[in-house]
């Protein structure tokens, strides 16, 4: 798996490092990379709009992010702290305030 080591807490949209870690987690790591063509298009001159983010659809990804990260780090607490994080700059992008289980 292809790793950020810039960003290793969330992903970037303009590090190419992290859309590949990104596609790998999304399973659409061998496509043909007209997909990460068409996403530079689509960002460019044009501000991101994120979907709401609520606390629920927040808590059914930490579960997937929990059990990604725990067949590939095969322990609990570190899968925990990186699914957190990830929650967390999820919440910071959207200038949400992180909920208290994070």
């Amino acid at each position: 798996m292809v790793s950020c080591l810039k960003h290793p807490n969330f992903f970037d949209e303009t590090c190419e490092i992290c859309k590949k870690e990104y596609f790998f987690i999304k399973g659409l790591e061998g496509k043909d990379t007209f997909i990460i063509h068409k996403n530079d298009v689509k960002s460019q001159g044009k501000k991101s709009v994120y979907k709401d983010f609520t606390e629920e659809k927040a808590k059914q990804l930490y579960e997937k992010l929990f059990l990604y990260y725990l067949k590939n780090l095969k322990d609990e607490k570190d899968a925990s702290n990186k699914a957190k994080s990830i929650i967390a700059k999820q919440c910071h992008i959207r200038n949400i305030k992180p909920w208290n289980w994070i």
